[in-house]
């Protein structure tokens, strides 16, 4: 078809690795930004680009499965699913001309900068 654009999801996780999400989660979203790097370097000059896109935390319900579920009003101060659906809308309806390589999305208050983060410690 000459081009198109594909959109991955990878994580804040993908570029900062945390105890939280654990070593196979961070490994994983990592991977994807190396798989869309490779797709851009690949197939860039046949018109297709590739992009990643890297939330922190969203209020999903996959939440309710860390050690501390967060509470509902932290919950509240996460980006929200449909913030996301908006930033995979703006990559999408950018001109065929450019490639947003990566882009960050995660909350005004960011508990990975400010704490408030419960995760599992070694024994």
């Amino acid at each position: 078809q000459g081009g198109g654009l594909i959109v991955n999801v990878s994580s804040w996780a993908g570029l900062y690795a945390s105890r939280l999400t654990g070593p196979a989660y961070n490994a994983t979203k990592r991977a994807v930004l190396a798989l869309t790097e490779s797709i851009n370097m690949e197939e860039g000059m046949h018109g297709i680009r590739a992009s990643s896109v890297l939330p922190g935390e969203v209020a999903t319900p996959i939440l309710d499965k860390r050690p501390v579920p967060p509470s509902q009003a932290e919950r509240e101060r996460m980006v929200q699913p449909e913030d996301l659906g908006q930033a995979v809308l703006f990559l999408a309806q950018m001109p065929a001309r450019t490639c947003i390589n990566e882009l960050v999305i995660s909350p005004t208050h960011n508990r990975f900068y400010t704490g408030g983060l419960e995760s599992p410690r070694p024994a």
